[in-house]
């Protein structure tokens, strides 16, 4: 913070005077007046044909109207005209609670100026009301200048893109209400509104208020103007008029109720608006009756919460008041809001306005970096840190945590208390009278023995079950999500008795949508950066929240959090753990434990630490004497084994016995982590068939470790082949003819429209498409369950048909029968030849859902298939033609016990995974087919692009804490592999020649970089010339400009639009009318345990809806089908990463009560199997 003598004031002081002189009602009266323009002599135009143009090169004295004026003369009508002389001060953040100095103060000091105030020379933002204006002002040579100076061409920027962005709005209005009032605040009851900030009332506020709804894009905003500080690193600050958007989709309005009592508007939303600023225009001159406000080259950017007393982050509620003659407007905006699904309601004259009051501590300034409670007599700390999770959740507000909720919190156990809030946390509205709906739930938790006995029971870390907590960070508040049970890491099991200490915390944007780079990123506008190129090379105050949290830490639950380590999944997915230190274990002492890292590599240091926090099964442990090293097989400089070790069938069997395995086979092939090797070992047999051995290689050594478990990440199991856009394209590319395309997608389309009225086929799909989780469906249908009439199985296959519709539909994932994703493996004994490659493939079949619970494996060889014949490979991300492998696939009876791997051969020039995206053998999965239509013309392989890796940034002394953070925070700015991913889809889907294109093999190239960046440090930036300014119909870029794609994908995305729309759903869903009771599942004596089961039910949804309302899922068939469709955000950007969490704690959560169900009587199996028919019946 800067104190008030630091505090200067910026230069542009007309700026201010204007800013405060044109937002009075008397202009704003006229400005609402005002109407569209026409053109001279001509009908009049629709605004949405308007052209913008930035200009440079005029005096700094030139008012806006002088220079609207000058260039109506010369080119057309002008509509808006923004001059400005001041952006963002370079090095400086706005520091939005900061208090503003005396009037007296900030005057004396306004006089003085410095190169780093913010000033840059005058450039002006004007919209001409017709196109070609833009060109016709730069050719007429304008006389802009004194002295006689003339503007130039290259003076004048035209802005096409936000021309076309206006062109989509059409002769949709947004609907404006200028010079209204606003409250941030929460709903304490049904009829009291608690004030945390208000507009009017906030002294750096400078402006009244617009409200907008704007139906062209489906959002809201709230504009104003204010004064803000900005604050360089030295602490020296200087003051400027800023103008602070707050924007949210109306689909986050859970309500809008409107009062005409008091002409008011109140909005309850689901997620904290995004916040925006950008330093305000000098003078305005302007035509229209609002701001053009996203049809401006002035960027706005992102910043955190402009209240002093963080309401924007901690309220869920506006109140907005307008003026009574602009009801006809409201009553069309809540039309249009309804419409959009939002529950609206308008109360006339005979109801009372909300009451309205100040929060107790109104306009305090919140000290931590955001709200939680941090403590409460006489709880501990699961208790608190779940009190926390009801208040983020929105269920409890923070203004109902009395000194009655705390006592009653106090009066009861541990268990009790954590049972009940978990059930608080299963709500999905908020709760007014908070207490007598804690005390119901602590009663009935208490009424609960085998449920807390559950909880009570839950691992702590020990085995490969945890309890994790995870923390959501976003650019205005915090997020504690409810406690998770998860697969454990090395550290955590290592640690169990801290396991509670360990926090992962994920930064995302509000909404926990991702957190894009362009939120931390400080954009400038073009023509301010073609002068002064220099500026501006910073950062947001987004970023600068991130940075702090990593290198100063946070308090939550009074305990003090520091960073400690992320993995490059993490990196990916903008997370870390977090520990928080309790005097004995340090995070130095942790580090220090996990093993000695590369010193002097950041990028490996990093990568190397978070292999200690990947998820995995411990299963034995490994003595030296049982270890084997084997030398890695290195020919013409490639390593044709890099990341593959091997495994005798006895420790494979002992391995085994310890997974959670659904069927009573050894997989053929392991994914571990061990000591500092990380990699695949395959089952070998060798001369001993008793032999205990673990062979690795020098290429699976990344650090010096001494533990010694065997860790399993994973294993070989049947994973069915999709294609997918990148796949699609290359094939495309390479001459596969896109009738093959059509017809696949079509035969895949003609089995899910059928899915829920044929159970042949509905077996037939859940049998091959998704073996692994449709397993209860396909369970119930082949004990004749009927889709008709059991809701529970159809809502199972309404899940899978909507997830495999919604793949096609936005990611063209198109079901491959022949084919596979396999595990890449080495041919040890050097039988396959160069172009070859050995696949034996597992048979589809329903497997048990349940975890065998005997450890007796079958002797008899899995049912499978050998591949003979031509097939293709690939991995993703595959960009470049040579990516697409062509192999001839052989029987080698040598190689047989390896089931769902492709086996690469030792020999050739160089390794076939190379070939394919650079890959190795350490656990990548490939794509494989055998289908003969998918074969490219001529069956062979393009040439292969040089994936050699850059030179890694090695540093000249050891790696330290801060460069690791420091790492991270570069490669959340820097993020551009899916940037450059999205770009090669556009140049591909342009260019005649495809993924051959010139710009296609460039971004190929930057890919592999960046792909690589993780290991090597090189961040990758692209190129301008590379990033499309349109994008095809098929990537549903709704943001951007779209043209119809005439590829393939635009067809296969444009069939299933047309005769699906988007609403891939619907079709098929349940009411309650449509339910049938069976009276076939009654069995005599169930109604003695109907009450029991009516108790787990009720338990079982408390944690289920906790879990879907925790990732905002819909229905729990998805949860048991692991299909889950309505993702949304970030969660459904890191589908697989969030698919596997969900899977994983749905399947303890099915463990548990499942056990609850099973019980522990000693009975005899008949006794057994009768209490399990009764007790199922109660249940259904």
């Amino acid at each position: 913070m800067a104190t008030d003598s630091h505090l200067r004031r910026g230069s542009p002081s007309p700026r201010e005077q204007h800013h405060r002189k044109r937002r009075r009602p008397a202009d704003d009266d006229r400005r609402e007046e005002a109407r569209f323009p026409a053109a001279e002599g001509s009908p009049r135009e629709p605004v949405a044909a308007a052209t913008q143009v930035t200009l440079r090169g005029f005096d700094d004295g030139l008012s806006a109207r002088v220079l609207a004026d000058r260039l109506e003369a010369a080119a057309g009508t002008v509509l808006r005209c923004r001059v400005k002389t001041s952006v963002t001060p370079p090095g400086s953040y706005p520091d939005f609670q900061l208090q503003l100095p005396h009037a007296a103060a900030a005057a004396a000091s306004r006089a003085a100026t410095s190169p780093h105030d913010g000033a840059v020379p005058a450039h002006a933002f004007v919209h001409f009301a017709r196109p070609g204006a833009a060109d016709r002002a730069a050719r007429s040579g304008l006389q802009l200048c004194g002295g006689g100076g003339r503007m130039h061409p290259s003076d004048v920027i035209s802005s096409s893109l936000r021309a076309a962005r206006r062109r989509r709005r059409g002769d949709t209005k947004p609907m404006l209400f200028p010079d209204s009032r606003v409250e941030a605040g929460d709903l304490v009851a049904p009829d009291t509104f608690l004030a945390a900030w208000r507009g009017a009332d906030d002294p750096a506020c400078t402006s009244a208020l617009d409200f907008v709804v704007e139906p062209s894009d489906a959002r809201c905003r709230l504009l104003f103007a204010r004064d803000a500080a900005f604050v360089s690193l030295a602490g020296a600050a200087v003051l400027l008029c800023c103008d602070v958007k707050l924007e949210f989709p109306v689909a986050d309005i859970v309500q809008a109720l409107a009062f005409m009592d008091d002409d008011s508007l109140l909005l309850q939303l689901s997620a904290v608006p995004l916040l925006y600023y950008r330093t305000a225009g000098d003078d305005v001159h302007g035509l229209v009756p609002f701001d053009l406000i996203d049809d401006d080259d002035d960027p706005w950017i992102r910043t955190t919460d402009v209240t002093p007393s963080g309401a924007i982050g901690r309220c869920r509620a506006y109140r907005v008041s307008f003026r009574t003659r602009f009801w006809p407007t409201m009553k069309a905006a809540l039309e249009y809001m309804k419409g959009q699904g939002v529950l609206v309601e308008i109360l006339d004259t005979r109801w009372r306005g909300l009451t309205v009051r100040d929060e107790p501590e109104f306009g305090m300034p919140m000290q931590d970096m955001f709200f939680s409670v941090q403590r409460a007599e006489g709880l501990s700390f699961p208790e608190l840190y779940l009190v926390n999770a009801v208040v983020h959740s929105g269920v409890v507000n923070q203004h109902q945590l009395t000194a009655d909720f705390f006592g009653l919190l106090r009066r009861e156990c541990d268990a009790v208390n954590v049972a009940a809030l978990t059930k608080l946390l299963g709500g999905k509205f908020q709760e007014f009278d908070v207490c007598p709906r804690l005390k119901n739930a602590q009663d009935w938790a208490a009424r609960k023995p085998k449920l807390l006995r559950l909880h009570s029971s839950r691992k702590d870390g020990a085995d490969y079950n945890a309890e994790m907590r995870r923390l959501v960070i976003t650019p205005t508040r915090a997020y504690c999500m409810p406690p998770q049970l998860e697969r454990s890491n090395r550290v955590i099991r290592h640690y169990h008795h801290v396991a509670d200490r360990f926090l992962r915390v994920t930064f995302m944007d509000e909404g926990k949508q991702r957190l894009n780079t362009s939120a931390m990123n400080l954009y400038a506008a073009p023509i301010v950066k073609d002068m002064m190129p220099n500026l501006f090379q910073q950062k947001t105050t987004v970023y600068r929240r991130v940075q702090t949290i990593l290198t100063k830490g946070f308090h939550m639950c009074g305990r003090k959090y520091s960073f400690l380590a992320f993995s490059p999944n993490q990196l990916r997915s903008r997370s870390a753990w977090f520990f928080a230190e309790d005097g004995i274990t340090t995070i130095a002492s942790i580090r220090e434990w996990m093993g000695q890292f590369p010193s002097n590599n950041i990028a490996k240091h990093a990568a190397r630490m978070g292999q200690c926090f990947t998820s995995t099964y411990p299963t034995v442990t490994i003595q030296r004497d049982e270890m084997e090293f084997l030398q890695d097989v290195n020919h013409n400089e490639y390593n044709f084994s890099d990341g593959i070790g091997k495994i005798t069938p006895k420790l494979a069997l002992e391995v085994a016995k310890k997974l959670p395995l659904t069927d009573n086979y050894v997989p053929s092939a392991f994914q571990i982590r061990f000591a500092g090797f990380k990699g695949v070992v395959a089952v070998w047999p060798g001369e001993n068939e008793e032999t205990r051995c673990l062979s690795l290689r020098p290429s699976m050594k990344k650090f010096d470790s001494d533990h010694y478990v065997f860790e399993v990440v994973s294993w070989t199991k049947l994973q069915p082949a999709f294609l997918n856009r990148q796949i699609i394209t290359l094939l495309s590319t390479l001459g596969v003819p896109d009738s093959i395309f059509r017809q696949m997608q079509s035969e895949m389309l003609h089995n899910l429209d059928r899915i829920l009225k044929h159970s042949d086929v509905a077996y037939e799909v859940v049998r091959t498409c998704c073996p692994e989780h449709g397993s209860t469906a396909g369970l119930m249908l082949s004990a004749g369950f009927a889709p008709a009439n059991e809701p529970h199985l159809r809502a199972m296959l309404l899940a899978i048909r909507s997830s495999l519709m919604q793949g096609l539909l936005e990611k063209e994932r198109i079901f491959v029968p022949k084919g596979r994703w396999l595990v890449g493996c080495l041919d040890e004994f050097g039988i396959l030849e160069h172009g070859q490659c050995f696949i034996r493939a597992s048979a589809p079949s329903v497997n048990k859902r349940f975890v065998r619970h005997s450890s007796i494996f079958s002797s008899a060889s899995k049912r499978a298939e050998t591949i003979v014949g031509t097939v293709v490979i690939a991995k993703n991300p595959c960009l470049h033609p040579g990516d697409v492998r062509i192999l001839e696939a052989v029987d080698v009876p040598e190689l047989h016990h390896l089931v769902d791997c492709l086996v690469f051969p030792k020999k050739g020039v160089r390794p076939h995974p190379n070939e394919a995206s650079g890959s190795d053998l350490d656990g990548d999965i490939f794509f494989v087919t055998w289908d003969e239509r998918l074969v490219p013309p001529g069956k062979r392989s393009r040439s292969p692009m040089d994936y050699s890796p850059a030179e890694a940034i090695q540093l000249p002394r050891e790696v330290l804490p801060h460069d690791i953070i420091d790492f991270y925070l570069e490669n959340m700015v820097s993020d551009n592999l899916g940037r450059i991913s999205n770009a090669h889809v556009v140049h591909a889907d342009r260019s005649k020649y495809g993924a051959m294109d010139e710009k296609c093999i460039q971004l190929a190239e930057l890919a592999a970089i960046a792909v690589d960046s993780l290991k090597t440090g090189k961040i990758v930036t692209m190129p301008t010339y590379l990033r499309p300014t349109e994008y095809p119909d098929f990537m549903r870029k709704e943001d951007a400009i779209s043209y119809k794609s005439e590829k393939i994908l635009g067809e296969l995305y444009r069939s299933i639009k047309a005769a699906y729309g988007y609403d891939l759903v619907s079709h098929g869903t349940n009411t309650l009318d449509d339910l049938v009771y069976d009276m076939d599942l009654e069995v005599p004596g169930a109604s003695d345990f109907l009450e029991d089961a009516w108790q787990c039910k009720c338990s079982y949804e408390a944690q289920l809806n906790a879990l879907l309302n925790q990732y905002g899922m819909r229905t729990e068939a998805e949860l048991v089908t692991g299909e889950a469709w309505s993702l949304t955000g970030d969660n459904k950007k890191q589908h697989y990463e969030t698919q596997e969490r969900l899977n994983y704690s749905y399947f303890q959560l099915h463990r548990e009560y499942r056990s609850i169900f099973e019980g522990n009587a000693e009975i005899s199996v008949e006794e057994k199997n009768l209490a399990y028919e009764t007790k199922a019946s109660a249940r259904y």
